[in-house]
């Protein structure tokens, strides 16, 4: 089984189905449910997304679409372990740096799944695009 770690962008256009990324992600998180891969994300992403959704969704859509992914994915909590780290990455994007330091929380995290591997040009694990994650798990 694969472990992936989750970016925010991903998690968007799977809740979303935001073209022309809404298929590939939908395939992985159904890749998850059927057990060939685990996904997890930072518990920071949920305020993203409850922000990033404010313009399309109101209040109780909101909650229903992070209940529903609350269910399909491990949450990683950002604590003070996690906060600390990514102060000390030098990450471009402090957002990217709280990420990475949560996916790097996990050892059994192999790569980290984002449309945007700029911001992860300094990881460790392995950074794949949604279609390369599933490549991998079918």
């Amino acid at each position: 089984m694969k472990h992936y770690f989750v970016d925010t962008n991903v998690l968007l256009d799977f809740l979303i189905q935001r073209e022309p990324f809404g298929a590939e992600t939908l395939q992985l998180f159904e890749a998850g449910a059927r057990g060939l891969a685990k996904l997890y994300v930072s518990s920071l992403s949920f305020s993203h997304i409850y922000y990033a959704l404010r313009k399309t969704n109101p209040a109780p859509e909101r909650i229903d679409k992070l209940l529903k992914l609350a269910r399909l994915v491990h949450i990683i909590p950002v604590d003070r372990n996690v906060l600390e780290e990514a102060l000390q990455l030098g990450f471009a994007d402090f957002e990217d740096g709280i990420q990475y330091s949560a996916a790097l929380a996990v050892a059994a995290v192999a790569a980290i799944v984002t449309r945007d591997p700029k911001g992860f040009s300094a990881s460790q694990l392995h950074v794949l695009s949604p279609a390369e994650a599933l490549r991998r798990v079918t």
